[in-house]
């Protein structure tokens, strides 16, 4: 509980107006890489299918060889709860000389906000590991083996070489998209148009050579930029809020497959307090981080 002794500054004249107490923010992140949606119920569920992927040679005469459509198994999600809260005494706030405390119930707001984003980027520090997040095949998002609905074998969605962000790293990324497969294993089409970059120094400046330079960057032939031609359009974002700078990701946003599904959206409410007269503030929300197919997805993760 905010009581008078702990804020006995702001009870005394003299200190200067501006307090730091807010400052500049950042636009919205998480939903530049996660589909944002809204539901009513209190668990998510999805599963994958696919059919057969070639027809059957028929000699003359020969009956029809019937095949099955397989589907895979059902995963689900299920929500997590967050909130706290701000208790203010009447005496402290009649006392406050700068109506700061009455101002309090802005950081709940903030803390909303920050833990949107702080929950999602867990996904992207995730994604190598699997400790927390885990698609349809029980494999981390990003993973060399990755494997099929219905064939054998496996597929990878990072470099076999993790190198730092580069034209080498890039065209490594990209090379992979033009090898991804379904679940068949055929060839499906899929492009990149967004790489989603660390806050390490220098990095974001990298990126914006590497697709926006007429010329091939970090190079003396001179050459066009091929990069560029192809994928000029490739949106660049900075994921501030993951504790690794160095990890950097491309996604094919039309398939997507991870969400931001908020069960109850952010929801400030008060109260009183008559035996204490401390006025009570709080917030909560409810919503899940998760994703099912890693298809369009990959990823890079240097040391």
């Amino acid at each position: 509980m905010e009581v008078q002794g702990a804020f006995n500054l702001l009870f005394r004249p003299g200190l200067r107006k501006d307090f730091r107490d807010d400052y500049d923010k950042f636009e919205t992140e998480y939903n530049k890489y996660l589909k944002v949606s809204t539901t009513n119920s209190p668990e998510q569920s999805a599963t994958i299918m696919t059919g057969m992927n070639r027809l059957i040679e028929l000699g003359d005469g020969e009956p029809i060889t019937y095949q099955d459509l397989k589907i895979g198994p059902k995963v689900m999600g299920v929500d997590k709860e967050f909130g706290t809260g701000l208790r203010l005494t009447r005496r402290a706030v009649e006392d406050d000389q700068y109506g700061k405390l009455k101002a309090g119930a802005k950081y709940l707001a903030e803390a909303a906000r920050l833990t949107y984003e702080y929950r999602s980027a867990q996904l992207l520090d995730d994604a190598f590991t699997g400790s927390t997040f885990k698609g349809i095949d029980n494999l981390s998002l990003i993973n060399n083996a990755h494997t099929y609905l219905n064939a054998t074998g496996t597929w990878s969605n990072t470099p076999a070489t993790q190198v730092e962000l580069s034209v080498a790293g890039v065209t490594a990324m990209l090379d992979l998209f033009m090898i991804m497969k379904n679940h068949n294993a055929d060839p499906i089409k899929m492009i990149p148009n967004l790489l989603l970059i660390g806050n390490e120094a220098g990095m974001a400046h990298r990126a914006y050579q590497i697709f926006h330079s007429e010329k091939e960057p970090f190079t003396a032939e001179n050459q066009d930029n091929a990069i560029k031609a192809k994928y000029g359009s490739m949106d660049v974002e900075v994921a501030r809020y993951k504790q690794s700078n160095k990890s950097y990701f491309m996604v094919d946003k039309k398939w997507n497959d991870a969400h931001f599904v908020v069960r109850r959206a952010v929801r400030m409410e008060d109260d009183y307090d008559f035996n204490t007269s401390a006025a009570l503030y709080k917030v909560t929300t409810r919503f899940l981080v998760w994703f099912v197919d890693p298809r369009g997805w990959a990823g890079a993760n240097p040391t």
